[in-house]
C-alpha cells in the first residue's frame, strides 16, 4: 500500500448505503485538494474485494448498513489482510458503541454532523501520524438553550430551511438521503409544535 509520506495526496474509500449521501460526498471530495476518491459502495456482494483491490489510505465506514453493520465489515477487512485506515462516519449516537469502535480495531469515530473540511483536516491528521486515533462524536447541547430539544443535526436543518434552502440543496449540503432530511423537518415540526415552517423560524428567532 502507498504510504502518505510518499505522495501529498492520500485515497478514500466510502461505504454507506444511501446513494445520495454517497454522490454529494464524491462531489464534495472532488472540490478538494491533497486526496483522491477511489470508490464507495453500499456494505453488499463485492465491497470487500474492492477495497482489497483498490488500496484505498482511508476506509469511511458507516455504522448501520442494510444487511450488516460496521463491526462485520470491519472484522471481515481486519481478516483479509487490509492494514489502511478505518474511520467511521456515523450518525449514531450510542456511547457504547463509539468506546467499542477503538477497541474493534477502527482508527476513529466521526459523526455525520461533523464539518467536512473539520473531517478532512482529521483525517489528514491520522494519515500523518500527527494522531493516533480521529475523535469526533456528535456534540452535545446545553439544553437550557435548546428548549425544543432539537438534536445538532435538526438545529442544523432547521436554521437551512429558515435561511431558504430546500430540501434538495440541504441532503447535498449535508450529505444526507432526501428521505433523512423529510424526516428530520417532520421532527421539527412536531418537537417545536409548529404547523409550518415559517412558525419553526419565528419560533427559533
Amino acid at each position: 500500500m502507498n504510504h502518505p509520506t510518499d505522495r501529498n495526496d492520500f485515497s478514500i474509500y466510502l461505504v454507506d448505503d444511501h446513494m445520495i449521501f454517497r454522490q454529494s460526498f464524491e462531489a464534495y471530495l472532488s472540490t478538494q485538494t491533497g486526496l483522491r476518491f477511489v470508490g464507495a459502495s453500499d456494505g453488499q456482494e463485492n465491497t470487500l474485494d474492492e477495497i482489497i483491490d483498490r488500496k484505498p489510505d482511508v476506509v469511511l465506514l458507516d455504522f448501520h448498513l442494510e444487511r450488516e453493520n460496521g463491526f462485520d465489515i470491519l472484522r471481515k477487512l481486519r481478516e483479509k489482510g487490509f492494514m489502511g485506515k478505518i474511520v467511521f462516519l456515523t450518525m449514531n449516537r450510542d456511547s457504547r458503541v463509539r468506546d467499542a469502535v477503538r477497541s474493534q480495531g477502527a482508527n476513529g469515530f466521526v459523526s455525520k454532523d461533523a464539518d467536512g473540511h473539520a473531517l478532512l483536516d482529521g483525517l489528514r491528521s491520522l494519515m500523518e501520524a500527527r494522531i493516533d486515533y480521529l475523535e469526533m462524536p456528535a456534540e452535545r447541547r446545553n439544553p437550557n438553550t435548546n428548549p425544543y430539544q432539537l438534536t445538532k443535526q435538526e438545529w442544523k436543518i432547521a436554521n437551512l430551511v429558515c435561511s431558504g434552502l430546500n430540501s434538495e440543496d440541504i441532503a447535498e449540503k449535508l450529505f444526507i438521503s432526501i428521505h433523512t432530511v423529510h424526516t428530520h423537518r417532520r421532527r421539527i415540526l412536531e418537537k417545536t409544535a409548529s404547523g409550518t415552517f415559517m412558525e419553526v423560524c419565528r419560533k427559533l428567532e
